[in-house]
């Protein structure tokens, strides 16, 4: 499990969930080392969300596995 730092929540019509499910990516500062990242299907930890911010104040590395991932879900 990912030291959690960052949750970003996928929302669209993928056809991976089921309704009220959501994939989210679960990460680290750096997402690439030791503390990893987890994808994982279903009702996000709302409760555990901290502030929202956009995809520009992320850390590069959370960028490009968000982009990654984003890419791996549509087969991109």
């Amino acid at each position: 499990m990912a030291a959690e730092r960052y949750t970003v929540v996928f929302t669209g019509l993928l056809s991976l969930k089921k309704p009220g499910e959501y994939l989210d990516v679960r990460m680290s500062e750096g997402p690439f080392g030791a503390g990893g990242y987890t994808v994982s299907r279903g009702r996000p930890p709302y409760g555990k969300l901290g502030r929202e911010i956009s995809f520009e104040d992320l850390p590069e590395e959370c960028k490009n596995q968000v982009l990654d991932t984003y890419r791996k879900m549509w087969n991109l």
